[in-house]
């Protein structure tokens, strides 16, 4: 997913992520900052108060003279593992990450739940929607194909064919959301649409035909 697809001996700022153009390079913060902090202020309010890379596009400055308000004796220092990659499941993701909220004075943990739980509804209907326009691919070859061959078998060379998008990355983000919904009381809005989604998720993946009913579920 991080890999390069372009490489270049020529570092032009104004082609990087616009995120990093975001990055303040001053030294020391004015107080007008601090203050900004008691009142909430937005913080595109006090842009003017900083030397930001995106003020230095265009000229030599975009290269040279990038300040830091704290010193580091080693610029690798840190953990070598982040908590995304030592933390197991998506749940125990969201709930170190929920800790940590609790633990701030200064965030809403109901609201960061509530961005949380918006973020991945929405990630697991993009999903969704790629599982149902998905190509099958052949695992000897790597042949894919928009719909699957009849005789169920790569037409070039005989290989087994396979999905491109699984029910597992589908349902991925969906319980974690519905169980971070329920604990930190969002909104019934964003309840009511991932209820939605797991009905949708559910009358995709769910077989009917091979569920065992009795007399009495027709009655």
């Amino acid at each position: 997913m991080d890999a390069c697809l372009v490489m270049t001996t020529i570092l032009n700022p104004a082609e990087v992520d616009k995120e990093a153009h975001n990055l303040d390079l001053t030294r020391v913060y004015p107080l007008e900052f601090y203050e900004a902090t008691l009142l909430g202020s937005n913080p595109k309010d006090l842009e003017g108060k900083f030397d930001l890379v995106s003020k230095r596009l265009g000229t030599d400055a975009q290269y040279e003279g990038f300040n830091f308000s704290h010193s580091t004796t080693d610029i690798a220092a840190g953990p070598k593992n982040s908590a995304y990659k030592t933390l197991e499941t998506m749940v125990d993701k969201m709930d170190a990450q929920l800790e940590l909220a609790r633990m701030i004075r200064a965030v809403d943990e109901q609201d960061v739940a509530e961005r949380s739980s918006t973020l991945t509804s929405c990630r697991s209907d993009r999903h969704l929607h790629a599982f149902s326009k998905q190509k099958v691919r052949c695992v000897k070859c790597g042949a894919k194909y928009r719909r699957p061959p009849l005789k169920e078998t790569c037409p070039k060379c005989g290989g087994r064919m396979i999905l491109t998008v699984h029910e597992g990355s589908v349902r991925k983000y969906l319980e974690v959301s519905i169980k971070v919904a329920e604990e930190y009381g969002v909104s019934s809005y964003t309840k009511q649409r991932l209820q939605l989604l797991k009905i949708e998720i559910n009358s995709l993946f769910k077989n009917d035909k091979a569920k065992q009913t009795g007399l009495a579920d027709f009655m």
